[in-house]
């Protein structure tokens, strides 16, 4: 039996149908809710993660939010 993938312990909130400013509110109102809120990982839907099995999407998810938190986007200010 293949042994449980460790990505499937993160916390993770996948969204569909939803504007991009109920997203917004949505994540701001569940970051608020948790002591480490840059431990969660949100997505929202595309056609391909559509099609996806959840266990691949989550594992998928969990290495990207990994590598962002360890080279995070460079922003430049507004």
């Amino acid at each position: 039996m293949a042994e449980r993938p460790k990505e499937l312990d993160n916390k993770v909130i996948i969204m569909n149908g939803f504007t991009y400013d109920e997203i917004s509110q949505i994540m701001k109102a569940v970051k608020a809710l948790f002591d480490k809120p840059g431990d969660l990982i949100f997505a929202m839907t595309t056609e391909r993660s559509l099609e996806t099995k959840v266990k691949d999407l989550i594992v998928d998810m969990s290495q990207d939010h990994e590598y962002l938190k360890k080279n995070p986007p460079n922003r430049s200010p507004s």
